[in-house]
């Protein structure tokens, strides 16, 4: 599910949203209406998109091939018809509208995809110190990754606490020029993801992998403002902004690496991205802000498949 739950700063709050085959139909119905008629803004057609591409990845995930649902999409488009006027009303359109509208009175989301999720917080930010924007916690809690931001400084950033001390960091991820679909790492089960680590159970072979290097250390206060609570001294490492546009890009169910290596080039540590719903996080943070939902209002908000 492209949007499993979301976590507010008062309330914890389950949104499982439908991902069926009918909802898939639906999302698919509203890009054809908003491709013919424009009936969303750019941040409603970014969250659809990523909706889409998830319906896409549960149903690879089921067996379906890529090519298969590159057809089934096809056929969608060529039956739309419909006139313009009437496109604003349609099923599909009216239920993302719902959804999307929901997201505007939170100001903070959590993303989750099959493995970990991505958690966005809107409003609160501070000239005197770093919080994340969009995060996703890492190792069991030993690192964090994502977007930060610092008065009008942001940055795409991994911090953790180690008593190793690392000297530069790196992330690999899938070179989608090489390699336009995520490669199942355990051969449909038959072998152990790589590294033991379920969420590198997608991503794509050593020689067909795109190397970004962390572009510099972050300073000792900032990683440890970033950095999980407690333990031992914080490190952290920015890495170019281009990359989170790069992990967007890439299939939800896959995963992207980071090493961590010591100033002689040996790599000391490890951790896994799970892409997951990355892009709707970023999707999320775009929108207009509502008023927010009251605690009362967001308890037991669930919709079952």
């Amino acid at each position: 599910m492209w949007l499993a739950s979301l976590t507010l700063l008062t309330a914890q709050t389950a949104v499982d949203i439908d991902a069926s085959f009918d909802a898939y139909e639906l999302r698919l119905e509203a890009r054809s209406a908003d491709e013919a008629c424009a009936v969303f803004t750019q941040v409603e057609r970014d969250l659809l998109n990523a909706a889409i591409r998830r319906s896409r990845d549960d149903a690879v995930l089921q067996g379906a091939s890529p090519a298969q649902l590159n057809q089934f999409e096809d056929r969608q488009r060529d039956a739309f018809e419909t006139s313009c006027r009437a496109a604003f009303d349609l099923p599909g359109v009216a239920r993302h509208r719902d959804e999307v509208f929901r997201l505007t009175g939170f100001d903070q989301a959590r993303f989750q995809g099959r493995l970990q999720g991505w958690t966005a917080q809107r409003g609160g930010v501070s000239d005197d110190y770093a919080r994340w924007s969009i995060v996703q916690s890492l190792g069991q809690g030993d690192a964090n990754f994502g977007v930060f931001q610092q008065g009008d400084v942001t940055g795409l950033a991994l911090s953790l606490r180690t008593s190793l001390r690392p000297a530069y960091a790196v992330a690999f991820l899938r070179d989608t020029s090489q390699e336009p679909y995520p490669v199942d790492m355990t051969a449909g089960g038959l072998l152990a993801p790589p590294d033991n680590d379920p969420v590198s159970a997608w991503s794509a072979p050593s020689d067909r992998l795109v190397r970004v290097f962390a572009t510099e250390a972050l300073s000792a206060q900032r990683a440890g403002e970033l950095a999980p609570a407690a333990g031992a001294p914080a490190v952290g490492f920015q890495f170019p902004d281009t990359l989170v546009a790069q992990l967007a890009s890439l299939a939800p169910r896959e995963g992207a690496r980071i090493d961590l290596y010591d100033a002689t080039g040996v790599v000391i540590d490890r951790y896994w991205v799970e892409i997951g719903a990355l892009d709707a996080a970023m999707g999320f943070m775009r929108l207009p802000r509502m008023a927010p939902q009251s605690t009362a209002a967001a308890q037991d908000m669930t919709a079952s498949n």
